[in-house]
């Protein structure tokens, strides 16, 4: 017996991919998640030295990364 092929699309294509590790995609994601922020936000805070005005998200990054509050920036 042949076995019939699907046709593929992209879509089904694509969610076929393996899922990629980033881990500081995956950081940056994680982060934005937990606080409600984007992205971009968390980038600012990781690369311009810009501390959230929320302390809530400050204690995010404490329980994330284990860097007490005082040394993140």
């Amino acid at each position: 017996m042949e076995k019939k092929q699907e046709k593929m699309t992209l879509r089904g294509y694509y969610e076929g991919l393996p899922y990629a590790n980033c881990p500081k995609t995956d950081f940056i994601n994680e982060i934005a998640s937990k606080t409600g922020v984007t992205s971009s936000t968390v980038r600012n805070w990781i690369f311009y030295g810009i501390k959230p005005a929320n302390e809530n998200h400050i204690k995010v990054l404490v329980e994330v990364t284990g860097i007490p509050a005082s040394e993140l920036w």
